[in-house]
Order: C-alpha cells, then sequence, then structure tokens
C-alpha cells in the first residue's frame, strides 16, 4: 500500500490588543495518512459442484487437493459417433497424497468443430480400467525445472484436470522428409519420430496436419487427452487480454487440475495487483528468428522456414527468463502466495515441465488404455 505524506502547515494568528498584530508559523506538523484504495478479493474458496458436472464450469482456487474429494460423473455426446459417453473420476486421500482415479472422459461433448476437419484416428472410448494417479498434497517447489521428456514405451503426462482427462503436451508427430503427409509432417514410424527425432511438432500448433477438436483434445487407441489449453473447465475470452467480469471470479481463473508434482493448475486469468484487476499472464517462451540448423550427426536437413513456418516445432522455442509473466514451466506465485501453472494461449500452453517432484504414477505404460473388444 503506497502511504501519503502530507505536510500541513498551520498559521496560526495571534491578535495583540493596544491596536497591534502580528503573524507567525506554528511548527510543521506531518501526518501520515493512508489513502482509499480497492483492496485484494478475496480468493475464491467456493466448492466446485459436487457429483453430476457434465458441462459444468469451475470456481474453486484452493490450491490444497483435498479440496476437491468426491465422486463426479457426466453424461456427455461423442459429436463424431453419435454416441452417449459416461464419465467417472473418483477423488480420494491418504496421509500423504490425493489419488484420482478416472475413465479418461470429459465433463464435455468430444470431437466436435476439428481443426482439420477430420473425424479422429481412433474412436474416444471409456477406459474400461481407471487410472490412478496420485499427488503430493504438500508439494515442495525446488529450484531446478523438471521436464516432462519421452520415455520409450511409455505415457509421460502433464497432468489431470478435474473432469478426469489427462494433459498430454507430449508429440508423437515430427518431420521426416519421408513421410508421404502434408509438409511431411505426421506420425510417421518409430524411426522416423521415436525417441531423439529431429523436429517434433507441436500438435496444437499445427491444426492443419493434427487433428484436434474444440477443447484441444483427440484420442489415440481409444484415449481422449488434450495436447493444450481450453475452456472446459473455466472461461475465458480468447479475443481479450481481460475477462467478462461475469465469466472469471475477480480472483482469477480456478483450479483446473493437478500438475505431477502436486502443484495446481489454473485456467487462463490471475489478478495483477499493479493493475488491481485480472489478465491472462503472458508465457516467456519465444521462437528463434534465424534459419533452422540442421542437428550435428544428423543427416536430416533442417526444414526451411519458408515452408515451414518458425513455431511449428517444439525445437523452435526457447524460454527468455522476464519476457513474459511465467517461468520455463508455465508457472508463477500468485497474489495470495500460491505457486501454481497456468493455461496460456500460446506455447507452451501448460506445465511442460515441473517444479516439484512429479510422482512416478505419471508414467503410464504406452497405451494406457483398456477398452472393450
Amino acid at each position: 500500500m503506497v502511504k501519503i505524506t502530507l505536510t500541513l502547515i498551520i498559521l496560526t494568528a495571534h491578535l495583540i490588543s493596544c491596536g497591534g498584530s502580528s503573524n507567525s508559523e506554528a511548527p510543521v506538523e506531518q501526518e501520515i495518512i493512508d489513502p482509499p484504495t480497492s483492496s485484494l478479493p478475496s480468493n475464491n474458496l467456493s466448492a466446485n459442484p459436487d457429483g453430476n458436472i457434465s458441462y459444468q464450469k469451475l470456481q474453486n482456487r484452493d490450491p490444497d487437493c483435498t479440496a476437491y474429494l468426491g465422486q463426479y460423473q457426466a453424461e456427455v455426446y461423442d459429436l463424431q459417433q453419435n454416441t452417449t459417453l459416461s464419465s467417472s473420476l473418483i477423488i480420494s486421500s491418504d496421509d500423504t497424497h490425493c489419488l484420482f482415479s478416472s475413465n479418461n472422459t470429459p465433463n464435455h461433448d468430444v470431437g466436435g468443430n476439428t481443426t482439420t476437419g477430420k473425424d479422429f484416428a481412433s474412436i474416444v472410448r471409456e477406459n474400461s480400467i481407471n487410472y490412478e494417479l496420485k499427488i503430493a498434497k504438500q508439494p515442495i517447489k525446488q529450484s531446478v525445472a523438471i521436464y516432462i521428456d519421452k520415455i520409450a514405451g511409455m505415457l509421460t503426462l502433464n497432468g489431470i484436470l478435474l473432469n478426469g482427462v489427462d494433459l498430454d503436451m507430449d508429440s508423437a508427430f515430427c518431420y521426416h522428409p519421408d513421410i508421404n503427409a502434408s509438409l511431411n509432417v505426421g506420425l510417421g514410424t518409430r524411426e522416423q519420430c521415436g525417441l531423439g527425432a529431429d523436429w517434433y511438432a507441436i500438435p496444437a500448433n499445427n491444426p492443419d496436419i493434427v487433428t484436434l477438436d474444440e477443447f484441444a483434445g483427440h484420442a489415440f487407441d481409444g484415449r481422449y487427452h488434450y495436447h493444450g489449453d481450453n475452456a472446459g473447465l473455466s472461461n475465458y475470452d480468447e479475443f481479450s487480454s481481460a475477462p467478462h467480469i461475469s465469466d472469471v471470479d475477480t480472483s482469477g481463473s480456478p483450479v483446473i487440475g493437478f500438475a505431477p508434482d502436486g502443484f495446481p493448475i489454473y485456467g487462463h486469468y490471475f489478478y495483477d495487483t499493479e493493475l488491481g484487476s485480472l489478465r491472462k499472464p503472458l508465457s516467456s517462451w519465444k521462437t528463434y528468428t534465424t534459419l533452422r540448423q540442421t542437428p550435428n550427426g544428423s543427416d536430416i536437413a533442417a526444414p526451411s522456414i519458408e515452408t515451414h513456418p518458425r513455431g511449428m516445432f517444439v525445437e523452435d522455442w526457447y524460454y527468455e527468463n522476464g519476457v513474459g509473466d511465467l517461468d520455463e514451466c508455465n508457472g508463477m506465485t500468485d497474489a495470495y502466495g500460491n505457486y501454481g501453472y497456468y493455461y496460456t494461449e500460446t506455447y507452451p500452453y501448460g506445465p511442460i515441465c515441473i517444479f516439484g517432484t512429479p510422482d512416478s504414477s505419471f508414467i503410464q505404460s504406452g497405451s494406457a488404455f483398456v477398452g472393450q473388444d
């Protein structure tokens, strides 16, 4: 709070009898005044809807995972298959962890308004054996970021959202001159797009190549998951840095999920104490502007920025401390003293790395999906 010092000079007059008069200055007095200012809005800790969360938006900003214990379900529609899907999520806890058990089906419709105009490569199916993911109740922030790296034959997840769907920022798409697809970008073979590929395509930055629905999600082997930010659990205005007042609480976007280290993932808005209002945080990741260079030891010529614009590939981006509001993992400490990761509309969209210790449950088997025959 800014304090303003006002110096009051009080002039006192002494009237002297017998026709004479003179003026004298009284000692200078100082008074410290706190000017009226807008106080920090109360952090919204209102409980989210319980039970049926079909098409519900969240509101709770509590960073404690135990604030979300409960059983949740939803009935939604697969717009590509014209079928109904059932979502199931149970959040429980033990002495040290919160446990998420989910069938990987969201609380919103799937398959609508895809980026390519095509259907998903596989049909969305409810996981018949639920995910079992654990996060620490009391995560500890460290000074060095831990990146969620690819592991051969495994899924490495970036988070679990409060509708039971995982955030999977990884990309199986890559550039290789032998891939017979637009711009030679596609899933490719294990030799082309496996571990160590030169140019991994960011799904959300390749909308003409990677089929994602309006929630930046799609199915692979039946498992629906997210590759970017969306409005499934919290509102945002795509065309404005500030939200409509009625869409977002004055304290900021709600917690929409948790990263593998136990820190929360928030929606698109935070309370800016300097502005005294909400705005979207800015990512601190930038794209190189120079020509791409072929990596040492590679026999694949780097794709030209004339045909493949900068930003398409993971390797096009670098973190520059201080150019945005967020750290390299898309995180920040908010006005209420709580550290968490944020959705952004630009790369990296969410936590591609974390500052706490990840739980091993976020490394799943290659499919992590057991469906019906």
